[in-house]
C-alpha cells in the first residue's frame, strides 16, 4: 500500500512518484464511487473494523532541501467506513539535541496545511507523520511518514538613511529597513518582507536586556525606562528575525543622550509657515521660555524631525510635564498633532500642563481626527461653529476687536498681521467652574461677507452667540489645558512684544510657568 506520493514532474524516481500518485488517484476514485453508493444504499453492520490508510503529498522534490513553510496536503481512505480527521506531528531526529518542536500529535479535519517550522542555523531535519482516523476512532497504525531538510537564509536589516540621531533625549526612535532572502525565488534579491516576524533591540551590549518589537512600523523605540537614568554615550543593537527563527546579523550605532531639565518645558515648534511669520512665532516663544524659563526647556522643531511616529513622540511626551505646542499661522497640519493624540491625552490624564496654539486642531481640518470629541472635552470646548460655507476655519480681520480676559491689564486687542487667510477657529467653551473664556468675539461683533451660490450673492454673516477663540480649561488633579485657535506667536495691536506678554501670562494661568 503506498503511504507517501510526492508531487514532482521529473523523471526517474520523480517518475515512479507520480505513478504513485496515479494509483493514489484511483483510489480516491474509488472512495468516490463507494461514498456514492453509500449514500443510496448503506452498508450491513460491520462484523470488525478494517484501519483506515494515509497518503501524505508534498509538493516539490523532497529529496531536495526545501524552504522553512512547508505546503502539506494528505488523505485518506477507509475501506469498511469513513475518515472523519487526522492526527499529525512533527519529530526531529532522534540524535538531534534541543529539539525546536512540539513533537505531541494533534487532530485536524483539515486535509492541508501551512507550516513554518524552526530552521534558525540555516538547515535543519525534521519529520512529519499523519495518520487518518475513521468513523470508529481508530487511526491508521502506520501512519504516512516524510523526512524533510529545510534551510532557511537569514534576514538583513540596516538603519533607514538619514534618520540617525546625534544627540537625543532619552525618548528616541530607529527607523529601520529589513528584507527576507528566502521569500523570493530570487535568493540574494532581499526585495520582500513577508517572512520577516520581529525585531531585537538592546543598548551598549546588555543583550540579557532586549526588547522585541513588532514589524510593522519599521521603528523600534526606546523610552526614559531603557536608559535605567545614564546618560552620555550610547549605543544602539538591532537585529532582525524571521519567522523560521533566523536571526540577521547585529546592526549598532552610537549617539549621545541629554538627560532632561529638572521640571522641564518641551516646547514643540511646529510651525512650518516659512518667511518672517515663522520666525516671528520661534522668536516670540523662545524669548518668553528664555526670560521665565532659562534652561529648563527643550525645542522640538517638528520641521527637523527625518521622520515621525506615534511612539516616539508619545516616548517624548512622556518625559515632561509641561508643554507647550504651537502651529500658529499654519493652516494645513504636519501630521505631528495626529501622531501626538494619544501622547497628549495621556500627559492631561496624568496631571500634566498642556498650552496649545493651532488653527488645524479641531473641526474641517481638524488634526484631532476621531478623538477630537476627547479633546473638546479636555479643553473645555463644547462647540466648534461653522461659517455659512460649512467651514469651521474663519479669516482674521484686522479690523477685529477681540476681547481679552487673561489678566488685568489687556482687555482687548486686534490683529497686526493680515494675508493669512482662513486659520481661525470660533468655538463655544463649556460653562462651568472648571472653564474660563480667554479670548472671545462678544455676539454680533465677529462680521463676515460670504459669496454663496451660482451665480453667487453677498451674505452678510455675524456671529449669534458669543465666539471664544482662546480658552483655560482645569481638569481632575494637577491637570491644565489652554486652547487658543489663532497664533499668539504673531504680534498684536501695535506693540512687537505684546503679544510675548500674553504668551507669559497664559503659561503661568496653565501653571506651566510659575504663577
Amino acid at each position: 500500500m503506498v503511504k507517501s506520493a510526492v508531487l514532482q514532474d521529473s523523471g526517474g524516481v520523480g517518475g515512479r512518484r507520480l505513478r504513485r500518485t496515479a494509483a493514489l488517484a484511483l483510489l480516491l476514485g474509488t472512495g468516490w464511487l463507494w461514498s456514492c453508493n453509500d449514500s443510496v444504499a448503506p452498508p450491513p453492520p460491520k462484523q470488525g473494523n478494517q484501519p483506515p490508510e494515509t497518503f501524505l503529498l508534498v509538493q516539490g522534490d523532497s529529496l531536495q532541501p526545501q524552504l522553512y513553510r512547508l505546503q502539506l496536503s494528505w488523505l485518506g481512505s477507509d475501506a469498511d467506513g469513513r475518515v472523519l480527521a487526522y492526527r499529525r506531528r512533527w519529530t526531529c531526529e532522534p540524535a538531534q539535541a534541543g529539539c525546536l518542536l512540539d513533537t505531541t500529535w494533534t487532530e485536524t479535519p483539515a486535509l492541508a496545511e501551512l507550516y513554518v517550522l524552526p530552521v534558525p542555523d540555516g538547515t535543519a531535519r525534521y519529520a512529519f507523520e499523519v495518520a487518518a482516523v475513521d468513523d470508529d476512532g481508530v487511526a491508521d497504525p502506520t501512519p504516512a511518514h516524510q523526512t524533510f531538510d529545510l534551510r532557511n537564509t537569514p534576514p538583513v536589516v540596516q538603519f533607514e538613511a538619514g534618520t540617525l540621531p546625534t544627540q537625543t533625549l532619552p525618548a528616541v526612535s530607529f527607523y529601520l529597513t529589513a528584507a527576507d532572502p528566502d521569500t523570493t525565488p530570487k535568493q540574494d534579491d532581499g526585495d520582500s518582507r513577508a517572512g520577516l516576524d520581529h525585531y531585537r533591540t538592546w543598548l551598549d551590549g546588555a543583550e540579557d536586556a532586549v526588547k522585541i518589537f513588532p514589524i510593522a512600523g519599521d521603528v523600534v523605540t526606546l523610552r526614559a525606562e531603557d536608559f535605567d537614568g545614564r546618560y552620555g554615550t550610547r549605543t544602539v543593537f538591532v537585529q532582525v528575525v524571521d519567522d523560521g527563527d533566523a536571526v540577521s546579523a547585529t546592526i549598532q550605532h552610537t549617539w549621545e543622550v541629554q538627560s532632561p531639565p529638572e521640571a522641564g518645558i518641551l516646547l514643540v515648534d511646529d510651525c512650518r509657515q516659512g518667511g518672517f511669520i515663522e520666525v516671528r512665532s520661534d522668536q516670540s516663544y523662545r524669548q518668553v521660555l528664555d526670560s521665565s524659563a532659562p534652561g529648563r526647556y527643550v525645542v522640538l522643531d517638528i520641521e527637523t524631525v527625518p521622520r515621525l511616529s506615534a511612539a516616539d513622540l508619545e516616548a517624548t511626551l512622556a518625559l515632561f510635564d509641561r508643554v507647550v505646542w504651537y502651529t500658529d499661522a499654519d493652516t494645513t497640519s504636519s501630521g505631528a498633532l495626529e501622531l501626538a493624540r494619544n501622547g497628549l491625552d495621556v500627559l492631561l490624564s496624568r496631571g500634566g500642563r498642556l498650552f496649545l496654539s493651532s488653527g488645524v486642531a479641531f473641526g474641517t481640518r481638524g488634526a484631532f481626527g476621531d478623538r477630537e470629541t476627547r479633546f473638546r472635552d479636555l479643553f473645555g470646548i463644547e462647540t466648534v461653529y461653522r461659517d455659512p460655507k460649512g467651514s469651521t476655519n474663519f479669516a482674521m480681520d484686522q479690523a477685529d476687536t477681540v476681547r481679552a480676559a487673561v489678566h488685568p491689564d489687556l482687555t482687548q486687542f486686534h490683529f497686526l498681521s493680515q494675508g493669512l487667510g482662513s486659520i481661525m477657529e470660533c468655538f463655544g467653551s463649556r460653562q462651568d467652574a472648571m472653564t474660563r473664556s480667554l479670548y472671545f468675539y462678544p455676539e454680533s461683533t465677529f462680521v463676515r461677507f460670504y459669496n454663496i451660490g451660482t451665480p453667487p450673492t453677498t451674505v452678510r454673516f455675524a456671529n449669534p452667540v458669543q465666539f471664544d477663540i482662546g480658552v483655560h480649561h482645569e481638569l481632575a488633579g494637577t491637570g491644565r489645558a489652554t486652547y487658543v485657535s489663532f497664533p499668539i506667536g504673531l504680534p498684536i495691536n501695535d506693540n512687537l512684544g505684546e503679544n510675548e506678554t500674553e504668551i507669559r501670562e497664559l503659561l503661568k494661568l496653565t501653571h506651566i510657568l510659575e504663577p
